[in-house]
């Protein structure tokens, strides 16, 4: 231990309490250092090195306290922050708080806890777990992820998440539970449905009887590989939902049904999302759009892909509504309005960086181009052979086979490089629903006949490139409105997401996002070809002349899958053919690859393979 020694004084001493040092008592009150001989100068050398050791000790021992003490303190003072929004939640629950403040309170409590952490989950957890009960991550309880399961679980079950989910008032219970009979719901691609009805003890006009719940696809035979896309391949696609209720109900500037509980486990991949049941007026209607409606009684419900059959009115109408929700969503998000990047980040819906995406020079960074050239030759041959009558005519002519792989296979080889590029600009990259398609909305009219909506559907809510955002919102629609109406969409997005806090961004970078985006979602497709045939075998193909054809038309096993397949496709071969997406990805490869980012245009070789030189 080196000791500190003034020539009069001698050592320095710590002190422990505050850091500083003082001089040993015995040279204060009796002689200086400099009047002691060198063998009592040593003694007292040795019992200062002494003392500074154990001051130093002391000192550690007490910044471990205080440093606990500080952690302390933290954890309750966090958690007295957590208790006072609890309190001012269940006062309002109890003294007749309306809606609007029950939302914005409990949302506000939700937000003072800390968040809640995805670990993630295996195809084997699945395939070993998804029939055994689990605590959700959230509320630490068992739920049921089946219309059987939560009549197992029953009404008590149900009090006790709504009291755990500050959606029910202490002093109310769930009386019982009963499931809807009458109307099932066999509509979605990434998870099962389904609607009950509860009475409780205390009757409360701000509470819902008619419930609706999502739950995952049962491990069968038709809806396994679903299960798995859905749980494992997009997760935590299923969290996102119930944390964009949980924690962002209130912040929206549209509706959304009302959020009652939701859980999910990460052993099991197992969740529920309870919410309220939408009042749609046509349920069970033989045709949708046919009946009279009063203002302010909901359309519907709507199907995906059936915008020709079953909108009410202007297309455009509808989707100009959408685009403009889509935007005010974004606008608020770069405005600080939705959530804080620290929570989006905890609960991993902030976009990735651009160097998720690394730009790879000489190489195709898509799939395996080999490998790529039959898929996409399988998929040619689905459109322009065994579905042609689905298709434009132009789908069998050489030239549109030669621009199809040939645009695709370029397209791949950039994939990763476009993909850094769509996330590099943080202006166009917001908050945004993952597919707002129609049947992801409700809509009505109010008393003047203004169109108005509400969203639903939040699975995979999260950051991300705006031009994917925009794509997904149309890639089920009926493509020629889409085609003629796109500036009109894109200058109302604009405009709508500045004037919600967004920034001043380029319409024609967006247009081209767009489009860029279609062949990401046609590659998709390509690869979904070998499903349709599960789902409509391969020799009932030859009797299918339109998409009229219940085998096509219809939901199988209680999936729009093969509809939407069918749909999407249709509307990327049209972007392509007649609204010339290759173009767009010549001008990125000209102007962006070469130009802005300084690279040299892939080799023939890089982008088709070996194939190349044969």
């Amino acid at each position: 231990e080196a000791v500190e020694i003034d020539p009069i004084m001698g050592p320095k001493l710590l002190n422990p309490e505050d850091g500083g040092t003082t001089w040993m008592r015995a040279i204060e009150t009796g002689k200086r250092w400099n009047e002691r001989d060198a063998a009592d100068q040593k003694v007292l050398a040795y019992k200062a090195a002494q003392a500074n050791i154990a001051a130093r000790k002391r000192m550690e021992q007490l910044k471990v306290e205080a440093a606990r003490q500080k952690e302390v303190a933290r954890k309750e003072a966090e958690m007295e922050h957590i208790l006072k929004h609890k309190r001012a939640l269940d006062k309002a629950l109890a003294s007749g708080g309306n809606k609007s403040e029950l939302m914005m309170l409990r949302c506000q409590w939700e937000l003072s806890k800390d968040p809640v952490l995805w670990t993630g989950v295996t195809r084997d957890a699945l395939l070993a777990n998804h029939a055994k009960k689990a605590k959700g991550i959230i509320y630490g309880m068992e739920f049921p992820w089946s219309e059987e399961t939560l009549v197992e679980f029953g009404a008590q079950w149900l009090t006790k998440a709504f009291h755990a989910a500050g959606t029910l008032d202490a002093s109310n219970k769930v009386a019982s539970v009963t499931l809807e009979q009458k109307v099932k719901i066999d509509a979605g691609n990434n998870a099962g449905k389904f609607l009950f009805e509860v009475t409780y003890a205390k009757e409360d006009p701000r509470l819902h009887t008619k419930l609706f719940a999502k739950i995952p696809f049962k491990m069968t035979k038709e809806t396994q590989a679903d299960r798995i896309s859905s749980s494992v391949i997009k997760q935590p696609m299923d969290l996102h939902e119930i944390n964009t209720y949980r924690l962002m109900e209130a912040s929206f500037p549209m509706a959304t049904p009302k959020f009652y509980f939701g859980d999910i486990s990460c052993e099991t991949s197992n969740f529920i999302l309870i919410t309220e049941r939408i009042p749609y007026a046509e349920v069970g209607e033989d045709r949708i759009g046919s009946k009279t409606l009063k203002p302010f009684e909901i359309e519907g419900p709507y199907d995906k892909c059936k915008d020709k059959y079953q909108l009410r009115g202007d297309p455009k109408e509808y989707y100009m509504l959408l685009v403009k929700t889509m935007a005010k969503i974004g606008g608020l998000d770069k405005a600080g309005e939705m959530l804080s990047q620290e929570m989006l980040e905890a609960t991993r819906q902030i976009a990735p960086p651009p160097s998720n995406f690394p730009l790879q020079e000489k190489q195709a960074s898509g799939q395996p181009p080999d490998i790529l050239q039959g898929t996409l030759q399988n998929c040619l041959n689905f459109v322009s052979e065994t579905a042609q009558a689905l298709f434009p005519d132009y789908v069998t002519t050489e030239e549109f086979g030669e621009k199809f792989i040939n645009t695709m296979m370029t397209w791949s080889a950039y994939s990763t490089e476009i993909q850094h590029w769509l996330h590099l600009d943080p202006a166009y990259v917001a908050l945004g629903h993952a597919n707002l398609n129609a049947d992801n909305a409700y809509f009505w009219r109010n008393n003047e006949g203004k169109l108005d909506c509400g969203i639903i559907d939040w699975g995979g809510f999260a950051q991300g490139c705006l031009g994917h955002k925009f794509w997904w919102c149309f890639n089920c629609a009926d493509f020629d409105q889409f085609r003629d109406n796109l500036s009109d969409y894109i200058a109302a997005f604009v405009s709508t997401y500045k004037e919600f806090g967004g920034p001043d961004i380029d319409p024609s970078v967006l247009k081209m996002q767009i489009l860029l985006t279609t062949f990401g979602n046609m590659m998709f497709m390509c690869m979904a070809v070998p499903d349709c045939f599960r789902m409509c075998p391969k020799k009932e193909w030859e009797t299918i002349k339109d998409r009229q054809d219940p085998r096509v038309a219809n939901n199988i096993n209680g999936k729009s899958t093969l509809r939407t397949t069918l749909q999407v496709l249709t509307n990327c071969i049209r972007v392509l053919e007649e609204m010339g997406s290759d173009e767009v990805l010549a001008t990125w490869i000209k102007d962006i690859w070469v130009g802005k980012f300084g690279k040299t245009p892939k080799s023939r070789v890089a982008i088709f393979g070996e194939v190349a030189h044969a």
